[in-house]
């Protein structure tokens, strides 16, 4: 399953934000270090600000904050912050073809999608964070 850009550019922007304890960090300065695209990031934090994993602030001075701790912020929250279509498991349900609740694949696909579910709660943004920097 491909990562959405929506997941993979809020990531790169939340991990930015979190490596900038000092204070708050402007969307320029996180698309300058992240090499993103500044209008797509600033639609991607206003999603990620209404989720309540960011904080923002106006001014010489302003920019955004994380509103939660690096630990406490999954990668299921955030994929929940920009809407991505893949967060759930897809079957055929209602579609053409679908036999509906009498599907014998149907409790498969539940099953599974629970169990991703619970993959994308445990990778907290900290962890992600920590494995970025292994990578560099």
């Amino acid at each position: 399953m491909p990562v959405s850009t929506k997941t993979e550019y809020a990531l790169r922007a939340l991990v930015e934000i979190a490596e900038h304890p000092e204070g708050t960090i402007s969307a320029q300065t996180i698309c300058n270090q992240q090499q993103l695209p500044k209008k797509y990031i600033e639609h991607l934090l206003s999603s990620l600000k209404n989720a309540g994993l960011i904080i923002s602030s106006a001014g010489l001075k302003g920019g955004y904050v994380l509103a939660q701790s690096p630990d406490a912020i999954t990668l299921y929250d955030v994929m929940k912050a920009v809407d991505d279509h893949r967060l759930e498991l897809d079957c055929n349900m209602g579609r053409k073809f679908c036999q509906g609740e009498d599907c014998p694949l149907r409790p498969i696909f539940i099953e599974i999608g629970e169990k991703q579910r619970e993959l994308f709660k445990s990778y907290s943004l900290a962890l992600i964070a920590e494995k970025m920097r292994e990578e560099d």
